[in-house]
């Protein structure tokens, strides 16, 4: 099974070169510190198999996947867990959470192989849903609990998340790539500065949303896909 591995930490791309050296039956065609590249590189020479990153600079592993949707197989190989269920959407043969073990790497090669040979016929297990989310803040990488998260709004080129214990989390991330992470079961943009979580919601009136004593504009564009969500649609 011929392989090409795409991560911009390059750590990671040294340990998943030792463990797909350590099977037989892989062949590493390439590595790639550059999503951009990656993808090149896929296009030009397809392999059976991508060892691929989500969290990425020029171009993001869910782009890539998207891009690579019955071309070859797929591996998500990342430190996030919040992107499981657009992974398996997106048809992904597994989601390896990084530190990575050699033990499950073993075991998602096993159910690429087979994958191979049998087709969709052998769909990877469910995951379960993510209750948690990491945000880079600073120099530190914070762990937030999605049910913590009561509502945020963006900055210049910031963004601030309002936490339900009162504290804020600051953020360089954009608004639309958090979101994007997101539950979207859980959250709803309402305007081009601010997202909130919909059960964190106390009532809606006059074109506002009303959380606690903050009251948040809705914006005309975002005005009736949220209506149409808190209709149930």
């Amino acid at each position: 099974m011929n392989v090409i591995i795409i991560d911009d930490e390059p750590l990671a791309v040294e340990l998943l070169e030792q463990y797909t050296a350590r099977h037989n039956d892989l062949r590493l065609m390439g590595s790639y510190t550059d999503s951009v590249d990656g993808l090149a590189a896929i296009q030009n020479d397809p392999p059976d198999l991508v060892l691929l990153d989500i969290e990425m600079a020029e171009l993001n592993g869910l782009h890539v996947a998207r891009l690579l949707q019955g071309r070859c197989a797929v591996i998500f190989t990342t430190a996030y867990d919040a992107h499981a269920l657009a992974g398996f959407e997106l048809g992904v043969i597994d989601y390896l959470l990084k530190p990575i073990s050699f033990a499950r790497f073993d075991q998602a090669i096993v159910r690429a192989m087979a994958f191979q040979q049998d087709g969709p016929s052998a769909p990877p297990p469910p995951h379960p849903p993510a209750t948690d989310i990491f945000v880079k803040s600073g120099t530190r990488t914070v762990r937030i609990a999605l049910s913590s998260i009561r509502y945020a709004t963006s900055a210049d080129d910031y963004l601030l998340l309002y936490l339900t214990d009162g504290t804020q989390v600051l953020t360089s991330e954009n608004l639309s790539d958090l979101l994007a992470r997101l539950p979207q079961s859980q959250f709803c943009r309402i305007h081009r500065s601010h997202f909130v979580r919909l059960d964190r919601l106390d009532f809606v009136e006059r074109g506002r949303v009303v959380i606690g004593k903050v009251w948040l504009p809705i914006g005309e564009t975002y005005r009736a896909a949220f209506l149409e969500r808190l209709a149930g649609g």
